[in-house]
């Protein structure tokens, strides 16, 4: 269990950063006094999160158990899997650095972000979990760790606390607006004001830097897998 724990934890951290930018939705819904969809949005990433990781163990368990005969298979097998993961990371690393502000100039802010203000509980809670579900960079990141935790243990007990753990700590990043308004009182709002605009600024350059690293530590993991 500590293998999946310590395997998967770089990844945790990777998503807990590239999900910065949908933070900015549960900080925007705080500052305006949205509470309800600032937890609603928590909520849907939380289990947005949780069930791609519990799909991808019981898919690994699945194939492993079909292969557990030919252990030399089930490790081509993982390896594989995160070379194509590591690709895929790479790829999503360079289309954000293509996406970087140049020369100056204002980040663009994506449509989604600028219908917010209209987020009721419930379509905070789809958005979220889709975000967490089917976003091509959550998604990789999650299925990732998920993998890493199923052939680092296949012992059922074991990988839930691994995917608790995973989890939480990729969801620190969506619930450190929520926190920082909890604790922090009258100057809460000046905190979150700075973040937002320190992350709409360093938002590509951030998750491009990020991406790229993860990708190589997947991908590495991966070749060294087939040798």
């Amino acid at each position: 269990m500590l293998a999946a724990i310590g395997l998967s934890l770089p990844i945790a951290l990777g998503l807990l950063f590239v999900s910065m930018p949908m933070a900015v939705i549960v900080l925007v819904m705080i500052t305006a006094g949205a509470h309800r969809g600032a937890a609603s949005f928590l909520l849907g990433w939380v289990l947005g999160i949780s069930a791609v990781v519990a799909v991808t163990i019981v898919i690994a368990d699945y194939s492993f158990a079909e292969s557990e005969s030919e252990s030399s298979q089930t490790s081509v097998w993982s390896s594989v899997v995160r070379i194509v993961l590591g690709l895929v990371l790479f790829g999503l690393a360079y289309k954000q650095w293509r996406a970087r502000p140049r020369d100056g100039s204002d980040p663009t802010v994506p449509k989604w972000m600028k219908s917010i203000d209209g987020l009721t509980p419930r379509k905070a809670f789809g958005l979220a979990f889709l975000s967490a579900a089917v976003n091509p960079k959550n998604a990789a990141l999650a299925v990732s760790g998920a993998a890493t935790i199923a052939v680092a243990t296949n012992v059922v007990a074991q990988q839930i606390v691994a995917a608790v753990i995973f989890t939480v700590i990729a969801s620190v990043g969506i619930a450190s607006p929520i926190l920082v308004k909890v604790f922090s009182g009258k100057r809460a709002d000046e905190i979150l004001a700075s973040a937002k605009s320190w992350m709409t600024a360093n938002n590509a350059v951030m998750m491009a830097v990020i991406l790229a690293i993860l990708g190589a530590t997947v991908l590495g993991e991966g070749l060294s897998g087939l040798q």
